[in-house]
């Protein structure tokens, strides 16, 4: 888990009030959560985590929402046809 509640232990359902909290004791401005969402499936897919794995992780129903990342792993192509190289 995550992000367990300070309180019960079981897993935060929405974080916001904490994540407002953080920003304004780090004095940082303009950093909303989605940008952190959106920074680990980036970082995922970078390293060559598979999308369907990824789009469980960020909690996408559909893969159309995940597929927004596959830009950032062109070498995903290569490596999947080179798989072949072997056979």
């Amino acid at each position: 888990m995550v992000f367990p509640s300070p309180r019960t232990g079981k897993r935060m359902g929405d974080c916001k009030k904490a994540w407002k909290t953080l920003m304004r004791k780090a004095n940082i401005e303009n950093f909303p959560w989605h940008d952190m969402k959106h920074d680990f499936a980036s970082q995922l897919v970078m390293k060559c985590v598979d999308l369907n794995t990824v789009r469980e992780l960020m909690g996408h129903a559909d893969m159309k929402m995940t597929l927004r990342y596959a830009h950032l792993a062109p070498e995903a192509k290569v490596r999947a046809v080179g798989v072949l190289d072997g056979a």
